[in-house]
């Protein structure tokens, strides 16, 4: 077994580890960053992810106008395409949604239905209240994670984390490839964070359930790229969010992640008896029912472990530290990514943290 050393070590390889390895890496500082399997594998699965402004919390609709700012930065940092621009269209909307995003200088607008059948033209929308923001869209996650990946090179090390210990103002890792001291440790491990940092005093409680979403292709090429959805009617049976999967693929998931199977504290992986059938059953229902424009039948689907903090149910999420060691926890986090990057480099390197809406800062315990 070999022992190694870096400036500060970052715990997991999905969007949110690799943005603060990026981040750190940007402050001239030496950083190893562990993934237990193939970077994006986890909760950062999939090809596409959703960009939205409107959250319940105020805050976080200031976070995330800050979060696009950033995620245009990348796009030109990489010089690649990352976030779409089909906007997102919500039925159901109320309208101190539309005001709280106008209040944040996003140019939201309330549309008709002959508005929102050009925009949208696969649905056969249910009523309510129809809301466009034309500044959200599908956020290319593969290709985000496939830039950070290359941007960090040789950062990345591909091997399991055990456990974090003290060492006095430092840390050091127990690892598959042997043991690994840094002066930070940045832990950003998804589903298994909270038992990471739990021995180390730090009070992570993570939800656990399983999560599909399900892909369909397109029976025609619409006029235009067909926005991201969200339908918080419920008319159609059904609370949703949608987004376009590239090409001519679209994907549908259920909203509300308590529908699904809660699985077992500190769980890191899928169990193989895990059964949401009946989710899939749904959705298909679902797209029948509202999104004719659709074929029936999923071509392809994201399987995978999502976790939620109790106190945060609208993709809220924390960050908190003990001495050298920063943790991350919350759900739904890849459209802040590359703030929350930057906010963990921040506290892993000490410096003023701050306590930016929507991201509460917890101090050293």
């Amino acid at each position: 077994m070999s022992i190694s050393s870096s400036d500060v070590c970052v715990i997991g390889g999905g969007v949110i580890g690799l943005a603060a390895a990026a981040s750190l890496r940007d402050r001239g500082l030496e950083v190893a960053c562990f993934e237990r399997s193939d970077p994006g594998d986890g909760q950062s699965a999939g090809r596409t992810r959703q960009f939205r402004h409107l959250h319940a919390d105020p805050d976080l609709i200031t976070l995330a106008v800050q979060a696009r700012e950033l995620w245009l930065a990348w796009e030109q940092q990489f010089g690649r395409t990352l976030l779409g621009s089909e906007g997102v269209l919500r039925v159901g909307a109320t309208r101190g949604e539309l005001e709280a995003l106008r209040a944040a200088g996003v140019p939201a607008a309330e549309v008709d239905r002959e508005q929102a059948r050009e925009l949208f033209a696969i649905a056969d929308l249910p009523d309510g209240m129809l809301l466009f923001d034309p500044l959200a869209g599908a956020i290319r996650a593969h290709e985000t994670v496939v830039a950070l990946t290359t941007y960090i090179g040789t950062a990345l090390r591909r091997t399991d984390v055990s456990s974090i210990a003290l060492d006095g103002d430092a840390v050091r890792l127990e690892t598959a490839d042997g043991a690994h001291h840094s002066g930070r440790c940045v832990v950003c491990a998804g589903a298994g964070t909270d038992q990471l940092v739990r021995p180390l005093g730090l009070r992570v409680h993570q939800l656990r359930q399983a999560h599909v979403r399900l892909t369909f292709r397109v029976k025609a090429a619409p006029p235009r790229p067909l926005p991201c959805f969200s339908d918080r009617t419920a008319a159609g049976g059904e609370v949703v969010y949608a987004l376009s999967d590239l090409g001519d693929r679209y994907a549908i998931g259920l909203a509300d992640v308590f529908t699904y199977p809660e699985i077992e504290d500190l769980a890191i992986d899928l169990p193989d008896a895990v059964d949401v059938g009946s989710q899939r059953e749904r959705i298909v229902a679902y797209v029948r029912r509202v999104l004719p424009g659709l074929e029936p039948e999923p071509v392809d689907e994201v399987f995978r472990l999502t976790t939620t903090l109790p106190d945060h149910p609208d993709d809220g999420f924390e960050i908190s530290s003990r001495g050298p060691v920063v943790a991350v926890a919350g759900p739904n986090l890849f459209k802040f990514a590359p703030v929350i990057g930057e906010q963990l480099a921040t506290a892993a390197t000490q410096e003023r943290v701050s306590t930016a809406p929507g991201t509460p800062v917890a101090p050293s315990q």
